[in-house]
């Protein structure tokens, strides 16, 4: 069985999230994909993020019609800081050894990952699909991706065909999959909400209905 992991605020989750996953999962032939919201984000304002539990609701509401995916409530129900590698070390500790885990992430959050917390331990911990939008999927930036890997790990070298880094000795391998480029973010869907905007068609109409009852991100409660 092959599972997919993606963390994150979600501060909303919408289509943009949705969508690349859904790529993601298609072109990795993953049988789940468990979305794992962040309880306490280290890097974000806390001000500008929803209280854990809406964001959790929020996701859960989100993947109800879609049978592969999982909201999974383990980094909220931890508290406090959200790491990626404590969520992973847990993962690891639930899941039966013949599942193969691909943890999802976007070009741009990699290449920051040396400024995380225990960067090559992350690295070593699972396998990696990164998504590359737009003009991330060309020779020059996959080679800056790949010196991000090395300069954490060095053991990791690049295949021929720049599809994929394997480090052979822990078995790992981190896998990069262009995906289609969405003009959709939860950074918007809030300024939209603030403005007064719409935000018909950027996330699932039963996410908009949560965000207007719980009045979420200043929203008047007003049905447009």
């Amino acid at each position: 069985m092959r599972i997919g992991i993606i963390g994150g605020t979600f501060n909303p989750i919408h289509y943009g999230h949705l969508r690349s996953t859904e790529e993601v999962r298609k072109a990795l032939l993953l049988d789940e994909i468990r979305f794992i919201p962040s309880a306490l984000p280290p890097h974000k304002p806390q001000d500008e993020v929803a209280a854990a539990a809406d964001r959790l609701e929020m996701v859960r509401i989100a993947l109800e019609d879609y049978p592969a995916y999982v909201c999974d409530p383990i980094e909220v129900e931890r508290g406090g800081p959200s790491y990626t590698l404590d969520t992973l070390e847990e993962l690891e500790r639930r899941t039966s050894a013949e599942i193969d885990m691909f943890f999802i992430i976007g070009a741009d959050a990699f290449l920051e990952l040396s400024t995380w917390h225990k960067p090559q331990e992350v690295l070593n911990a699972v396998n990696f699909a990164v998504t590359l939008r737009g003009d991330q999927n060309t020779p020059e930036y996959l080679e800056a991706l790949l010196r991000v890997i090395q300069e954490i790990e060095p053991g990791y070298c690049m295949d021929k065909s720049l599809k994929e880094a394997e480090f052979t000795d822990r078995k790992r391998v981190i896998k990069f999959v262009p995906i289609t480029e969405v003009d959709i973010s939860a950074t918007r869907i809030r300024q939209c909400i603030k403005g007064s905007c719409s935000i018909n068609h950027l996330l699932p109409r039963e996410v908009e209905i949560f965000i207007i009852r719980r009045r979420l991100y200043g929203h008047s409660g007003i049905v447009n």
